[in-house]
C-alpha cells in the first residue's frame, strides 16, 4: 500500500509531463540540458560499439570523462532512451526517483518502527523532501535518486546489530548498492563513507564506555561482511575507479576549481525560512534553470519538523537509536554550513583534504535528511505508544499523525506552488534537426550561445540531431574556465558573448585575435548561430544581429543562411579578421536589413574592411 501512495504522489507532482513525457521536461536548458545528453550519451555509445565511460563529442578536444557523470542512469535506461528518446528516460526518473527513494527509507524504518504510519511518514519525508524534488527540478538526479541509502544502512544494521541473513549474502548485497551507488552519485558515496566514519567513532565511543566487551564481538560478526562487501565493490568498480582518476579526461584538482573549497552552503535559517532568493529565481527563467515558482532551499525541514525532532529528542531522550541519528544529523549540520570568512567552522579541517575537498557541503543535506527521516518515524511511533488507557486505540493514532502533520504539512506548504512541477517543451533549433543529421560526421560544431558556463542548450541541440557532430563546450566540472587552456581567452571573450549578464566584448583587435585562436585550437570546423525569434529567452544568447557581426568581424567572411541559421562553413580557411570600434559595431548589429535577420549586419562588416 504503501508503494502505491508514494507512486500515487509521484505522479500528481509530475502531472504535467504524462501527455507528453517525450517532448517536455522541467527544461531543455541548464543543467538539464547537461543530464539530457548524459542520459543520452550510454545509449548511443552502447549501440554504436563505443566506451561508454569517455565521449569525445564534448568539450572538444579533450573529450569528458563520464565515470564521474551519473553513468548509471543512462546505461539503465538505455532501453527506454532508444525508444522514446532521452527527455523520456529523463521524466522517467523524476517520477520514480521519489516513491523508490520513500519505500527504501519505509523498509528501512519498518525494522526500527512497529507502527507501519510511523515508517511510511518517515519514507514520505525521505522521498519527497525539498532536497529531492528540487534537485530533481534543477535536473540533478544524482541527487534525487535516494533509494540505495536506505538499503546500505541496512545491511550495516544487520551485520552490526540484527544479524538477521547470511553474513556473506550481506557483504555481497553492500557491495552491489555501493557499486550502485558509484554510479549514480560518487559525491554521495563519498558521503556515505565520511558519515559511516563518523557514524563507527560515535559507536565505538558509545560502546566503548557502555559495554566494551561487546566490541570484539560485534567486529568479528561484522568484519567479514565488510571484507566481502569491500571485495565485490572493488572488483566492481576497479575499473570505474582507475577511469575515474586516471582516465581520458579525468579531472585534475578540485573538481570545481574556480570556487573556493568549502562554499555553497546552508545557513541555520535556511532549514526553517529559506527559499531561493528571487534574483537567482528570474535568472533561471531567463538564462536557464527551472521555469516554475519559487523553490525552497535544498535544506528546507520548516518549524513544524525542527519542533517535532527538538521537543521528541526530549521527551523521548532514553532512546538509543534516537539519540545516535540526532547527534549524528546534527553534526551534518554544522559541518553543512562549509566554511565562512565569519567564524571558524568545523568543515575547514577537510577543506585542504584530498577528494573531500570536492565536496559541496549544501550536498551533505542528503545525510540530514536521512537522519530526520529515521528521528521523525522514531517520535511519531513513541507518540503512539505512550498514548495509554481508553484511547489506546483511537486516541494513539489520532496523537501519532497528528505529529506526523505537525511536521510534514509546513513541508508541502512549502513546494505547493510548485505542485505539479512546471515542465517546458525541449526545442532544437532548426539546424540541428534537419541539417546537422545531413550533413555528415566529423565536424566541430560551436554553436551560439556557446556552452561554456552560461547558456547550455546547445547540448540538448546535439543530441536531438543524432549527435552527429563534436561541439565545443559542455557542462560539469569539465568546462571550469581554468580547464580552458591555450584557448582560455577566447573561451572568456565567447562565454561574455554569449551569456547577456554583463556588457557584450566588442571586436577589438585582441578580441578576434583571442576568438581565432580558439576556434584553431578546438579545431572548430562550423559555427552555428540559430535565427529563431520564437526560441525561448534561455536558447538565444544576446541577439543574432551581435552574434552574425561578432563572427563575421573575427572570420572576415559572411555566413551562409540554412535551415533558419546562419552558419560558417571553413572555419579554418578565414581570411583576416576585421577589427571594429564601438560605435561602428552598434551601427552594424542594429541594422536588421530586408531579408533574413542578419544579412545586413554581415554586409556592413565586412564593408568595413575596405
Amino acid at each position: 500500500m504503501a508503494s502505491g501512495i508514494y507512486l500515487a504522489v509521484s505522479l500528481v507532482l509530475w502531472w504535467h509531463v504524462l501527455p507528453h513525457a517525450s517532448t517536455v521536461t522541467t527544461c531543455g536548458c541548464g543543467d538539464a540540458a547537461l543530464t539530457l545528453w548524459v542520459i543520452k550519451w550510454p545509449a548511443y555509445a552502447l549501440s554504436h560499439g563505443l566506451n561508454p565511460f569517455f565521449s569525445s563529442k564534448l568539450l572538444v578536444p579533450v573529450g569528458i570523462n563520464m565515470a564521474p557523470n551519473s553513468l548509471g542512469l543512462g546505461v539503465a535506461l538505455a532501453p527506454v532512451t532508444w525508444l522514446f528518446g532521452p527527455v523520456a528516460s529523463l521524466n522517467l526518473i523524476d517520477v520514480v526517483s521519489p516513491p523508490l527513494s520513500a519505500l527504501a527509507m519505509f523498509w528501512l524504518l519498518r525494522r526500527w518502527v512497529a507502527w507501519q504510519p510511523a515508517a511510511f511518514v518517515g519514507g514520505l519525508f525521505f522521498g519527497f523532501s525539498p532536497f529531492v524534488l528540487v534537485s530533481l527540478a534543477l535536473a540533478h538526479p544524482n541527487f534525487g535518486l535516494l533509494a540505495p541509502i536506505p538499503l546500505i544502512v541496512g545491511c550495516i544494521d544487520d551485520l552490526f546489530v540484527r544479524h538477521r541473513h547470511r553474513v556473506p549474502q550481506v557483504g555481497v548485497a553492500l557491495g552491489a548498492l555501493v557499486t550502485v551507488q558509484f554510479f549514480v552519485s560518487v559525491e554521495v558515496l563519498l558521503l556515505l563513507f565520511f558519515f559511516a566514519l563518523v557514524s563507527a567513532v560515535l559507536m565505538g565511543l558509545w560502546v566503548l564506555v557502555r559495554r566494551p566487551a561487546d566490541i570484539r564481538g560485534k567486529l568479528t560478526r561484522a568484519l567479514p561482511g565488510l571484507v566481502v562487501g569491500g571485495g565485490v565493490a572493488v572488483v566492481l568498480l576497479a575499473y570505474p575507479l582507475w577511469f575515474f582518476f586516471a582516465g581520458p579526461a579525468h579531472l585534475v584538482g578540485r573538481a570545481w576549481p574556480n570556487s573556493p573549497a568549502g562554499t555553497v552552503t546552508n545557513t541555520p535559517s535556511d532549514f526553517v525560512n529559506g527559499y531561493v532568493g528571487a534574483p537567482l529565481t528570474g535568472i533561471m527563467h531567463l538564462f536557464g534553470g527551472y521555469q516554475g515558482p519559487t523553490l525552497p532551499l535544498l535544506c528546507y525541514l520548516g518549524i513544524g519538523i525542527v519542533a517535532v525532532l527538538a521537543g521528541g529528542a526530549v521527551a523521548f531522550r532514553h532512546d538509543r537509536m534516537l539519540w545516535f541519528f540526532g547527534v549524528l544529523g546534527l553534526s551534518a549540520v554544522v559541518l553543512s554550513l562549509g566554511v565562512s570568512e565569519a567564524h571558524w567552522t568545523p568543515w575547514r579541517l577537510f577543506t585542504h583534504l584530498p577528494v573531500l575537498n570536492n565536496v559541496v557541503p549544501i550536498n551533505i543535506t542528503v545525510i540530514i535528511d536521512t537522519c530526520v527521516s529515521v528521528m521523525l518515524a522514531i517520535i511519531i511511533g513513541h507518540v503512539r505508544s505512550r498514548c495509554v488507557g481508553p484511547l489506546r486505540s483511537v486516541g494513539a493514532t489520532v496523537a501519532g499523525l497528528a505529529v506526523a502533520a505537525l511536521a510534514i504539512v509546513p513541508v508541502a506548504v512549502a513546494l505547493w506552488p510548485n505542485i505539479p512541477m512546471t515542465v517546458r517543451p525541449v526545442v532544437a533549433p532548426l539546424w540541428f534537426t534537419n541539417a546537422a543529421p545531413r550533413d555528415g560526421s566529423g565536424r566541430v560544431v560551436l554553436p551560439y550561445p556557446a556552452a561554456l558556463g552560461g547558456i547550455q542548450s546547445s547540448m540538448a541541440w546535439q543530441i536531438s540531431g543524432g549527435m552527429t557532430f563534436s561541439m565545443v563546450g559542455g557542462g560539469g566540472p569539465g568546462i571550469a574556465p581554468s580547464r580552458a587552456g591555450p584557448e582560455a581567452p577566447g573561451f572568456n571573450v565567447l562565454a561574455r558573448a554569449s551569456f547577456p549578464l554583463s556588457p557584450p566584448p566588442l571586436p577589438t583587435a585582441s578580441n578576434l585575435f583571442a576568438i581565432r585562436q580558439a576556434l584553431s585550437g578546438w579545431g572548430v570546423t562550423t559555427i552555428v548561430v540559430p535565427n529563431q525569434p520564437r526560441l525561448p529567452t534561455y536558447d538565444r544568447g544576446r541577439s543574432v544581429p551581435y552574434a552574425v557581426g561578432l563572427f563575421t568581424a573575427a572570420l572576415g567572411v559572411a555566413p551562409t543562411y540554412r535551415a533558419s541559421a546562419w552558419v560558417w562553413n571553413g572555419v579554418s580557411t578565414a581570411r583576416p579578421a576585421i577589427p571594429m570600434s564601438a560605435p561602428t559595431f552598434a551601427a552594424c548589429t542594429g541594422t536588421e536589413g530586408a531579408g533574413p535577420t542578419g544579412a545586413a549586419t554581415a554586409t556592413c562588416v565586412l564593408h568595413h574592411s575596405q
